[in-house]
């Protein structure tokens, strides 16, 4: 096993925080245009289809304040900031894709800390958001209560994260795109090797459908449904408090 392997292995053991911020730090110079490159620039339909299910689900609430937690170089924050008086604050534990993110959206909040210690009070938030960043949480469980501790009754959870499809040619064709192609394109642009060997296999060990709406249940919400999208490829989380 390479070393970059090993890294990777190392890290979806540990989920450590200095670690995952050390690696999206490292990744944060080439993070967007990798990430249009490698998902064919299909990401962007996926921020869409969120934002658009964020505000049915918030068609009654005036400004509602939205949470992009995991934000990273905030284009879900920017997403769920095109809602009719949305209030949007982007969080994030990595300072160098804060600092995109700053620069890209300077009319959204940007703030730097851990999803499992959100600093807000309770009943802050009437959304929360999270594209493709929950299964690097330290403590997954801790940040789905933090999500519920911050959202105001009736409030909604909107969690985007690749989906390893279960058609079984699918899975197939897309698991060798995702631990043998995907790597090897990054490392091409990136300096960090391991961080793409983390994305697919932390992608694996990650609770996908019913297990990860059963966690958001157990979290404290009272409602969990799942929106495959892209041929299984990707999926949307809606939980509602």
């Amino acid at each position: 096993m390479s070393s970059s392997k090993e890294t990777a292995k190392s890290l979806i053991q540990t989920k450590s925080r200095s670690s995952i911020r050390n690696m999206f730090d490292e990744v944060a110079p080439t993070y967007d245009f990798l990430n249009h490159l490698l998902s064919l620039g299909i990401d962007n339909y996926w921020r869409a289809a969120a934002s658009s299910k964020a505000g049915k689900l918030l068609s009654g609430v005036r400004e509602p304040r939205i949470l992009d937690v995991a934000t990273g170089t905030g284009d879900l924050a920017a997403a769920m900031a095109k809602l009719p008086g949305a209030k949007v604050t982007g969080f994030d534990l990595s300072p160098e894709m804060l600092s995109i993110a700053r620069k890209k959206y300077p009319g959204i909040t940007f703030l730097e800390g851990y999803a499992e210690q959100l600093p807000f009070e309770g009943a802050s938030f009437n959304a929360v958001s999270a594209g493709f960043g929950v299964r690097n949480f330290e403590n997954l469980e801790q940040g789905m209560r933090e999500f519920v501790r911050v959202l105001k009754t009736g409030g909604c959870a909107l969690i985007i994260e690749p989906m390893i499809p279960r058609n079984p040619v699918m899975k197939s064709l897309y698991l060798i795109y995702f631990k043998k192609v995907l790597p090897k394109v990054a490392a091409m642009f990136s300096k960090s090797s391991f961080a793409y060997d983390y994305l697919p296999n932390s992608v694996e060990q990650f609770p996908q459908a019913e297990a990860f709406t059963s966690i958001l249940k157990k979290a404290g919400f009272s409602k969990a449904d799942y929106y495959p999208m892209t041929f299984e490829t990707s999926i949307l989380y809606v939980a509602v408090k």
